[in-house]
């Protein structure tokens, strides 16, 4: 099997700007909270990133994110994926063979070990596949509570995901960055229960029962054309 390439910083300084584009041209913005206390709790630590797994654009967000912590950042992905895609390496993306529990220990022994000090991160999806945020249970597997074993001096964060349509013809991304869980005995079931609380979060947001989000990328589309107006009963005259 070949090797795949390894994290790249300058391939980094060249996707960052790219990802961010596409995220103001595709999405209705980005809005995240907890991008500041989480940026303490790396400079302190190693960091376990775990997040609930939507969709298409949820890779789009792991790379603003990961530039906005300033960590030096990694990511599990299916080990298929990493060799069909390897500038996803270059990203930081670490292959994950799931075809045997042996292959499985090995993928995140060697992820674990790139949590060697303050500023390391490892994003992780617990979920292993695509599945609505709405839905429960989440479903969180026992991978991430290993992994935390093999990383005892981690802290983990809890990362809630959301798309949520409002007055435009996309949605908007939501994330919500929660209280660092302890890496040592940490239950997938507890990780689960802080990013529903995440999620729940992000729906009073969405309906006004909260303080907005903070926009990490600003949306692109400003307004309304005649054609959005004419649609929803809008038009002038």
């Amino acid at each position: 099997m070949l090797t795949p390439p390894a994290r790249s910083p300058w391939f980094l300084g060249v996707a960052r700007p790219y990802v961010r584009r596409r995220l103001a041209r595709g999405l209705d913005g980005f809005y995240a909270q907890g991008v500041e206390a989480a940026r303490e709790v790396a400079r302190g630590q190693p960091v376990i990133l775990a997040a609930n797994h939507v969709g298409w654009w949820d890779s789009f967000l792991v790379v603003a994110l990961d530039e906005a912590l300033g960590t030096e950042g990694y990511a599990l992905m299916d080990a298929e994926s990493v060799r069909r895609l390897p500038f996803f390496a270059r990203l930081g993306a670490l292959p994950l063979d799931r075809g045997g529990a042996s292959t499985s220990r090995a993928g995140l022994r060697a992820a674990a070990a790139k949590l060697a000090g303050p500023g390391r991160a490892l994003w992780i999806f617990p979920q292993g596949r695509h599945r609505p945020a709405h839905l429960r249970p989440l479903g969180f597997l026992g991978g991430v509570s290993l992994l935390a074993r093999m990383a005892p001096d981690a802290a983990v964060i809890p990362i809630a995901i959301q798309y949520a349509w409002g007055d435009q013809p996309m949605p908007a991304a939501w994330a919500h960055l929660g209280a660092p869980l302890p890496a040592r005995g940490l239950h997938a079931g507890e990780l689960e229960r802080a990013v529903q609380d995440g999620l729940a979060r992000i729906d009073a947001a969405l309906a006004g029962e909260a303080p907005p989000f903070p926009a990490l990328v600003a949306p692109r589309v400003k307004g309304e054309g005649i054609g959005a107006r004419l649609l929803g009963g809008r038009a002038d005259g």
